[in-house]
């Protein structure tokens, strides 16, 4: 019995051993981590870091925060600033033709009728700056000829057209650091708009006006009012004092304005920007009818002034200044 029993556990505990070295094979399905953390095909990162992907991406960032300014597209190839020759050569060309026509059109541009675009058009393409002082209306053009003048236009625009038309010209400086009034290149250069060819191109001005100044310089401004015809002309200079009760007013020896304007519209001198307004701290300056200062009507000076070359001076009383 005893054998036996001997026996039988003998025979379980082989069982057991048998189902248990049986069972042992099964184990590593249990535990998946002993076969998936040795293997490297899971593990793609070293080879994953120099991935193209972010090159792909990297061209398309890189113009969206600096994108090309708009100013920039319609001149993809710079026009060349013209030389101070080509410039005056250019200036002195336009106010000899005046761009074929009569004011208040200047260089072919009319007020009220010619866009602004074609303007800045004409000037950009021959590579000259245009100033418009922040975006404003108001577009100047300089031009400066060391020797001859300096000038500036300034072109008003309203809803895309040009409204007004300003043009100024100074004689050159001397050493003296002034203007040299009556310099005989500057009355040569601007001599399509000196007195005598205005008055013999359009005629007598239906008005005709004088204003004057105080120390320390004496400035007068003789003023052409052709509103019918949508312009003035506007002489400045220095006044010459004399002996006794006058002062010499001398139109040759001056620096010249225009202010143009389209003819269809009604302009008062007060009207006009910067003509009378300039001068509203100066009680002296008037402006005084043409008459009433010199005693010559505007026919007389007309005669007397449209002879090419005249140079006249008028004889105006001293208690104008």
């Amino acid at each position: 019995m005893i054998t036996l029993s001997r026996h039988i556990c003998l025979s379980l505990l082989a069982l057991l051993a048998f189902l248990a070295g049986c069972g042992a094979p099964v184990a590593p399905t249990l535990s998946p981590t002993s076969t998936l953390a040795p293997s490297p095909t899971l593990a793609p990162s070293p080879t994953a870091v120099p991935s193209p992907t972010p090159t792909l991406e990297s061209p398309t960032d890189t113009p969206m925060p600096s994108p090309i300014p708009p100013t920039r597209t319609p001149r993809p190839t710079p026009v060349p600033t013209m030389t101070a020759d080509e410039e005056y050569a250019f200036v002195s060309e336009m106010l000899r033709n005046n761009g074929g026509c009569r004011l208040p059109c200047w260089w072919g541009f009319t007020p009220g009728e010619t866009a602004w675009e074609t303007t800045k058009t004409f000037f950009t393409s021959r590579g000259v700056t245009i100033w418009d002082y922040g975006g404003t209306r108001d577009y100047t053009v300089a031009f400066d000829t060391p020797g001859h003048y300096e000038s500036y236009q300034s072109y008003i625009r309203e809803d895309g057209m040009l409204d007004r038309i300003d043009i100024g010209a100074v004689p050159p400086v001397g050493e003296d650091g002034y203007s040299v009034y009556g310099d005989p290149q500057f009355a040569e250069d601007w001599k399509t708009c000196m007195l005598p060819q205005i008055l013999g191109a359009y005629g007598p001005p239906s008005q005709i006006f004088l204003g004057t100044g105080g120390a320390p310089w004496s400035p007068f401004d003789l003023l052409l009012f052709y509103p019918e015809k949508g312009f003035l002309v506007e002489y400045v200079g220095v006044a010459e004092e004399r002996e006794g009760e006058t002062w010499r007013v001398c139109p040759h020896r001056v620096e010249i304005t225009l202010h143009l304007w389209s003819p269809e519209r009604s302009m008062n001198l007060e009207d006009i920007p910067g003509v009378v307004s300039s001068h509203a701290d100066d009680e002296t300056w008037g402006p005084y009818p043409l008459e009433e200062a010199t005693g010559m009507s505007i026919e007389q000076f007309y005669q007397t002034f449209v002879q090419p070359g005249n140079q006249t001076c008028l004889n105006v009383p001293a208690d104008l200044w």
